[in-house]
């Protein structure tokens, strides 16, 4: 088990590597800066990933307040996994370099960076299921999807971060709470959108996860014993 850990881990990290590769191909290429944020975007995403696996790793002793401390940071950061979806509005026609390659780029950076939330997301479904039973799991998985998704949204219009709501949490509820008052239609709407496209992504992901444990075990039963 730990050595697929170790081989998703590796595989996520090559991934990462590829798309910095073709960043700063366009960069040496065009000698345009420009999309250098995605490198910090995609960093960030690896923040829940890595609370995800201290979370699971702790678990596996039992369920503690250690362990909830790194669930509630873990969802404090989760929505910087789906965030880079929301980069394609930079997506320029106009732009030095050809519009195919760049949104390859992006694609290349949204694509990682969704994989490394959904890893994380499992991780913790995990560490839930075993706590409280598998329907409190899905339970998390949808809870944790939602808040994902405001936090995209607060991330993107209302320009909140992560470290905001941790060191001014005051101050984003009262903005949040002016700008649903505000916007509440077209708000619900993304929301219920993004929300929807994640937990569909994420149960193809989980389904084919599932798919594949299974084949191995029925190749396994199938083997000559020795």
């Amino acid at each position: 088990m730990r050595d697929r850990r170790t081989l998703a881990v590796l595989a996520l990290a090559a991934a990462s590597a590829l798309c910095v590769a073709i960043l700063e191909v366009r960069i040496r290429r065009t000698g345009d800066s420009y999309y250098r944020f995605l490198v910090w975007n995609l960093i960030l995403a690896w923040v829940p990933f890595a609370l995800a696996l201290l979370a699971y790793e702790r678990a596996r002793r039992g369920v503690d307040v250690v362990v909830a401390a790194f669930v509630v940071l873990w969802l404090l950061f989760f929505p910087n996994a789906p965030y880079i979806l929301t980069d394609f509005i930079h997506l320029n026609e106009n732009a030095v370099a050809p519009v195919w390659y760049d949104a390859l780029m992006l694609s290349a950076f949204a694509w990682t960076a969704l994989l490394l939330g959904f890893a994380s997301l499992f991780l913790i479904q995990v560490v839930i299921r075993r706590a409280l039973g598998p329907l409190w799991g899905w339970l998390g998985v949808v809870g944790a999807l939602g808040l994902a998704s405001l936090g995209v949204y607060i991330g993107r219009f209302i320009r909140f971060n992560s470290w905001d709501a941790l060191l001014h949490p005051r101050l984003v509820a009262r903005v949040v709470r002016a700008q649903l008052e505000a916007e509440s239609p077209k708000m619900a709407v993304a929301l219920v959108a993004l929300t929807g496209f994640l937990l569909v992504g994420y149960s193809v992901v989980y389904a084919f996860a599932g798919l594949r444990l299974e084949l191995e075990r029925e190749e396994s039963r199938r083997r000559p014993r020795r």
